[in-house]
């Protein structure tokens, strides 16, 4: 059996501290004594001053960090320069055991004559003659004529032409004539290169000839057909007068469309709208030319190009 002597003096007395600790807390202001004023001023002022000072470093008002980080950039960047001067006299021994590559030569007609050659052979197209003339203008606008004839058929000839994009320099061609031959089609054309440009990068609608299934939904709009092949004809009737026209070329954008066609009397154009004898063009779209007479309509097409 344990006993548990409790000091009731002792509580008393914390009891009286605590109760005197109180009112003086509840002392009015105007009563407090000098000391305790600057007490109460002292401990007010070191708890602003540590409050400041702890957001000035979180700031970094006085640019600590920021130089610290500066400095250690610096460090870095002399450390590479001075490894990089370190591996200076390697390079330089490197350089001077390696063989001098000779500068390129500059472009010349034989280059165009060439490449030219070389992009024929590749697309089947038959040269018969080609002669480089003389250059003329400086710098960007330099450029020298190439006349070129040869022998070929519509899609390789298409191909050729496109063909000249892949080159690497741009070559231009201007007064492209076509004639149709028994075999082949025989081309004339001026090649005009420009040996200080090159030409664009290729893209999807430089490929348009390549897709057979182009119509009214392109952006350009554009369908190619070789003018020179024997066309197909589709009749609505059966109308005995089919065979009196023949639809050789079709032109079409955006906003118009124009029709070539071969008569009794010889090659014609034609519009939508426009009167042909007894006949009246009542459509032309990618696919051909409509035509109408009375209650009867016929249609026109060509075989696209592939």
């Amino acid at each position: 059996m344990s006993t548990i002597f409790v000091d009731a003096g002792g509580a008393t007395g914390a009891q009286l501290f605590l109760s005197d600790c109180m009112k003086r807390l509840r002392v009015p202001l105007h009563a407090w004594s000098r000391r305790r004023r600057w007490l109460v001023a002292l401990l007010i002022a070191a708890l602003v001053f540590g409050l400041g000072a702890h957001g000035w470093i979180v700031a970094d008002l006085g640019g600590v960090e920021a130089s610290r980080a500066a400095l250690a950039a610096s460090a870095q960047r002399l450390a590479q320069a001075r490894r990089a001067l370190a591996q200076l006299p390697a390079l330089r021994r490197a350089t001077s055991a390696s063989p001098t590559v000779p500068s390129a030569a500059p472009w010349s007609s034989a280059d165009d004559v060439r490449i030219v050659s070389e992009l024929a052979a590749q697309n089947r197209v038959a040269l018969l003659a080609l002669e480089p003339g003389a250059a003329s203008g400086e710098g960007v606008e330099s450029v020298r004529p190439l006349q070129l004839t040869a022998h070929t058929d519509f899609v390789h000839l298409m191909a050729f032409m496109r063909g000249l994009s892949d080159l690497p320099v741009l070559i231009v061609p201007v007064d492209v004539t076509l004639k149709h031959d028994a075999a082949a089609l025989s081309v004339s054309a001026t090649l005009r290169v420009f040996r200080a440009l090159r030409p664009a990068p290729s893209n999807d609608a430089a490929h348009a000839f390549d897709d057979a299934s182009l119509g009214a939904d392109d952006d350009e709009d554009i369908v190619f057909f070789d003018p020179f092949s024997l066309p197909q004809m589709q009749a609505g009737d059966d109308s005995p007068d089919v065979s009196l026209l023949r639809l050789t070329g079709l032109l079409r954008d955006r906003t118009r469309a124009l029709a070539l066609l071969d008569t009794p009397d010889g090659a014609t154009t034609a519009v939508p709208g426009q009167q042909l004898g007894d006949e009246r063009v009542t459509r032309l779209d990618a696919l051909g030319i409509t035509l109408a007479r009375g209650g009867t309509t016929r249609t026109l097409t060509l075989t696209e190009a592939s």
